[in-house]
């Protein structure tokens, strides 16, 4: 039974993401270029509750005692600056050339659309490649670059930086505000009031984050070698193709547990709507637009340690160091490609 904590884990809690993504048409993308092009903060503010939501819960646990983030992906003794940046603009470009990010892609396949099934596999391929294929000593090397030791802080998460230096009453003080403001921001967006579906969709959203956590760093076996983690899009890509090609995927783990998941929700609201569609390309342009696009997030997402969802909101409920820079830079990519693809603008061209 052990053995079958993390796939059903992984599965269940990709499918709460899909079936919210879907039933809430939650889109990273959508919300940025709402936000940037219409001025429209609703799916942005939904987000913001999804954050809200995962960063309180996953707090609590650590509180609690019932989590360990010391050994977490997301927290390390290093901020890896140059790459977090870059990673991040190189995602959001990518994103916006697709039209979604790496979750979404997984989405729109549980609704039959082939274009998400070949971009996934070049974004598989990108990230299997820079991962520990051969753009891995090209990874490494940007890590190297203004690289920033943080150990002597006191500690991997922003909470424990505060909590060595001022107490832990200032931390629990900082995740409060935090949290809270988060909460504020989004619920004070009135517009969203009009949209339930998108309000119960972020919420949902926020839980799976949470179950992802308490599935990897609660429920698995302590003394396996699975770290806890949770809800990320673009190394289970390439583990996933590796498995395919030379691995029993019965041996899947959480990650890879977690795509069959969510086109398993996206699937299950797509088709009680019947909204299932086979999509293709309309032509070569878009065809060389979204393969072009999946390379950039399978490179930039391993640069930056996770997509929108693994450091949106994943590594965003750790209070991570590193989730703020990539995040930021994934909105300024996604930007940048949004003005070229609507403006037809070079993409960092000056305005006259």
């Amino acid at each position: 039974m052990d053995g079958l904590v993390l796939p059903l884990g992984g599965f269940l809690c990709g499918f709460l993401a899909g079936f919210a993504a879907q039933y809430g048409r939650l889109c990273t993308v959508g919300a940025i270029e709402d936000a940037v092009i219409a001025g429209d903060f609703r799916r942005a503010s939904a987000w913001a509750l999804a954050a809200a939501i995962a960063v309180a819960g996953v707090q609590a646990l650590v509180l609690a005692g019932a989590l360990d983030l010391s050994a977490i992906h997301h927290a390390r003794g290093r901020l890896d600056l140059f790459a977090l940046v870059a990673g991040g603009l190189l995602f959001g470009l990518g994103a916006a050339l697709v039209g979604t990010c790496a979750f979404g892609l997984v989405v729109r396949l549980g609704t039959g659309d082939l274009r998400a099934l070949v971009s996934a596999i070049v974004l598989g391929l990108a990230a299997y490649a820079a991962t520990g294929g051969i753009l891995s000593p090209l990874r490494l090397r940007l890590s190297e670059i203004g690289a920033v030791d943080t150990s002597a802080l006191g500690g991997k998460t922003v909470p424990a930086v505060v909590g060595t230096q001022l107490g832990a009453g200032a931390a629990v003080l900082g995740v409060v505000l935090l949290a809270g403001g988060l909460l504020v921001f989004a619920l004070a967006n009135q517009r969203l009031y009009r949209k339930p579906r998108l309000m119960a969709a972020s919420c949902l959203m926020g839980c799976a984050v949470v179950a992802g956590w308490v599935v990897t760093g609660v429920l698995a076996d302590p003394f396996g070698d699975q770290r806890p983690e949770s809800l990320s899009f673009v190394a289970p890509f390439g583990r996933l193709l590796m498995q395919v090609m030379g691995e029993a995927l019965a041996s899947a783990g959480f990650g890879v547990a977690t795509l069959f998941g969510v086109g398993a929700g996206s699937f299950a609201v797509a088709a009680a709507r019947d909204e299932l569609r086979w999509e293709a390309f309309d032509d070569a342009r878009e065809m060389r637009r979204h393969l072009l696009g999946a390379l950039l997030m399978g490179v930039g997402g391993v640069l930056a340690r996770g997509c929108t969802i693994g450091q949106g909101l994943t590594g965003m409920s750790t209070l991570s160091m590193a989730a703020p820079v990539a995040v930021l830079a994934m909105v300024v990519g996604a930007r940048l490609g949004l003005i070229h693809l609507i403006e037809g603008r070079p993409l960092f061209a000056r305005r006259r």
